[in-house]
């Protein structure tokens, strides 16, 4: 989890239990299970969400903009192996289909500081970091200031996610029991107010970097998925505030 850049497609499907059930058994032979996962087949991800105070990134998603970006902290109870705790403090930016992710490994006793870039921490954490998290700070702090961010809702839920064998650029992960609140942003609390999806739907995530293997099309279309658009940040928001995404 330490990889501080992404580029690649994301198409996401909602699934029955059962048709995951199905899924996993007919990519066994093809797949694996990611080496960061420990225990259980899955790892836990939390993620806080940033917004403007006019709601600016979830109005785009749901109007349709092509092009978005957010700004997130991630943190993964998990991977964590010592008391000096980290996080990802992330932009992800979407052009259609295509996502892109630049993210800052920091403490997680200071993440929401170091966001703030008028902060002490903020600054003694610039001054020591490397060349390539100095610019995606920069762009974090450009942000966050040009749009008054502060966080508007805290999403978690459990991953299990599968490598392609022959080569890394071919993922596909399954998303359950995701909840979402709108307050106490504390990461060490795994709780949520509200599920965003049924806990009978599991969210699906199909990544690759060029193109989807040939036997991977062929067991989702023998399964009859359709592409559904899922933000969990903006279905979070709008479960817990009762806005619309349409």
């Amino acid at each position: 989890m330490q990889q501080k850049y992404f580029n690649r497609f994301e198409i996401k499907y909602q699934l029955s239990m059962i048709q995951k059930d199905k899924i996993m058994r007919h990519i066994q032979p093809f797949m694996q299970l990611d080496s960061h996962v420990k225990n259980n087949h899955h790892y836990e991800v939390r993620s806080v969400y940033f917004d403007s105070p006019f709601k600016r990134s979830f109005l785009e998603k749901r109007d349709g903009i092509k092009t978005r970006i957010k700004l997130r902290i991630r943190y993964y109870p998990d991977a964590q192996t010592s008391d000096d705790e980290l996080v990802f403090i992330e932009l992800k930016k979407k052009i259609n289909e295509n996502v892109s992710k630049t993210r800052v490994l920091a403490p997680f006793k200071d993440a929401f500081k170091i966001i703030d870039n008028s902060t002490p921490e903020a600054k003694n954490f610039y001054e020591k970091a490397s060349k390539e998290d100095k610019s995606n700070l920069e762009e974090v702090w450009y942000l966050y200031n040009r749009y008054h961010l502060e966080p508007v809702c805290v999403v978690c839920y459990y991953r299990e996610p599968y490598m392609d064998k022959l080569e890394n650029r071919f993922r596909i992960t399954f998303d359950t029991e995701i909840m979402v609140r709108d307050h106490h942003f504390d990461l060490h609390d795994g709780t949520g107010d509200k599920y965003v999806v049924p806990l009978n739907i599991c969210v699906m995530e199909v990544k690759f970097s060029s193109f989807i293997p040939n036997w991977a099309i062929k067991i989702l279309q023998r399964n009859n998925v359709i592409q559904q658009k899922t933000s969990k940040f903006a279905s979070g928001l709008a479960r817990i505030n009762a806005f619309s995404l349409v």
